[in-house]
């Protein structure tokens, strides 16, 4: 009976089982008294199921059952905007509740507000697949709609932190992130401010992890690489090594971070800049392998072919253009190796020529001397080019170390 699910629900509310609770309103829950229930609302309009929901519950509670049991009936059969519709005034009925209550109930907001953000995305994927491009917005109100969770928790003056709604916000902020870079309006990403009265230090390990992740994103996104290093390494090393997936994702923009400082500043202090080949087949980031090895060697040939092989993938991660900027210091590192085999601090243009030449690019003196001239006017060689002479004059002591 469809009056089965209304029943074990809000008996759920009465015994304040949150996480049961959050379970049952979940869409992707389909044991038999849920099936019941969406099989009963999908012939009936969401007025009869409201009223069946009303009689058991207060009416609050029984709009968002009935709303999520009929965005989890649309999602169903295949109607995603419509599901989208329901869900959204899920969140709207819970959020009215949620002013009364304390954070023991934050397991409801959470399962309502990622299953909103998913659906948005998923409605918006079909209706561009039917040409209706003006019509896919619902990912951007899901935003709208997390922002004003956000709002709402901001505003509860409850100074207790065993009981304040606050606890919610830095996994709220995380899915707005989601929403914004998924969107690409990074711009709102900044506006993002959390509760003063909790640090967040305090909140929950996996949400900090999810912050200073798209933190670190965003620092790389504006050439801050020193805090997107901090940011994604905390979320590297506090991240399960179980979660391979997660780690995959985070090492993916670290990776790249750490060869643009380590480009800055080469040392042999500066700890795992350079990652493995294991390392990187362990995370299933293959596409770095020969990237990395043309890095270390120096190799110009090979680092042009892995850019062109995996461009698409780069461009998809948001790095293509990051990593573009590594091959002045392929050059530095091929520049390098040269002058290790002749240990002489005065060198010919000629001999930087030859080894261009020598690992399969093409190169002619002007452009390694340009090059050179950049390297130097960077930090990352130290000398200078007598142009006349065609001669490349290096400082005697470690000319390839910069400061750090």
């Amino acid at each position: 009976m469809a009056a089965n699910f209304a029943r074990e629900c809000s008996a759920l509310v009465r015994q304040s089982n949150a996480a049961a609770l959050a379970g049952r309103l979940a869409l992707a829950s389909s044991d038999s008294p849920k099936r019941q229930f969406l099989d009963f609302l999908a012939a009936r309009p969401y007025q009869a199921g409201f009223q069946e929901c009303e009689r058991c519950m207060q009416a609050d509670w029984a709009e968002l059952v009935c709303h999520s049991g009929k965005a989890a009936q649309c999602k169903r059969d295949g109607d995603l905007s419509t599901a989208f519709s329901h869900q959204e005034a899920a969140v709207e009925a819970f959020l009215r509740l949620f002013k009364q209550m304390d954070r023991s109930w934050i397991p409801i907001l959470k399962v309502l507000l990622v299953d909103l953000r998913k659906l948005g995305a998923q409605a918006d994927d079909n209706l561009r697949a039917q040409g209706k491009m003006e019509e896919a917005n619902k990912l951007e109100g899901a935003g709208r709609m997390m922002r004003k969770s956000l709002a709402q928790e901001m505003r509860d003056e409850e100074n207790d932190k065993e009981v304040c709604r606050t606890h919610a916000a830095l996994f709220v902020a995380n899915q707005c992130n989601k929403v914004f870079f998924a969107l690409n309006t990074l711009k709102h990403v900044k506006s993002l401010v959390l509760p003063p009265q909790v640090a967040v230090e305090e909140f929950p390990a996996p949400d900090r992890v999810t912050w200073h992740f798209f933190q670190g994103r965003m620092a790389l996104m504006e050439g801050r690489m020193e805090q997107a290093e901090q940011d994604l390494a905390f979320s590297f090393n506090n991240t399960p090594s179980r979660h391979i997936h997660n780690r995959h994702v985070i090492l993916g923009y670290l990776v790249p971070v750490r060869l643009i400082l380590h480009q800055s500043r080469p040392s042999p202090t500066r700890k795992a800049a350079i990652p493995t080949p294991a390392l990187l087949r362990k995370y299933k980031l293959t596409e770095l392998v020969s990237l990395v090895e043309a890095f270390r060697t120096g190799n110009i040939a090979m680092f042009d072919e892995a850019m062109a092989e995996h461009q698409d993938f780069f461009i998809r991660k948001s790095i293509y253009l990051l990593l573009h900027k590594l091959k002045l210091c392929v050059y530095r590192n091929l520049f390098k190796r040269a002058h290790a085999a002749t240990k002489k601090s005065q060198m010919k243009l000629s001999i930087f020529v030859a080894a261009v030449r020598a690992c399969g690019a093409e190169a002619d003196p002007e452009q390694v001397e340009g090059m050179l001239a950049n390297l130097i006017h960077q930090g990352l060689v130290k000398g200078y080019i007598a142009h006349k002479q065609q001669v490349v004059v290096l400082k005697k002591d470690d000319p390839f170390r910069t400061n750090s």
